[in-house]
């Protein structure tokens, strides 16, 4: 498994982004949409996914909510 490869759909790639509201650091796998938390080691079993993170922080469920961390 390549170390970026996503744990829970095998297909995905994981990447950092921004939560522009709140400054969060997390990790997105772009084929589910699994979060994990930007400490978190991988692979692990994701924490939750973008849209029920924007959700709980009353966020609109949109990825301009996020910027990708290079």
């Amino acid at each position: 498994m390549n170390p970026n490869e996503c744990p829970m759909c095998d297909a995905g790639v994981i990447a950092r982004y921004r939560v522009n509201a709140t400054g969060e650091t997390i990790q997105v796998c772009n084929e589910c949409d699994s979060v994990w938390e930007a400490t978190d080691e991988l692979p692990a079993p994701a924490t939750t996914t973008v849209e029920q993170l924007l959700a709980v922080r009353g966020l609109p469920l949109l990825w301009s909510q996020l910027s990708a961390v290079v």
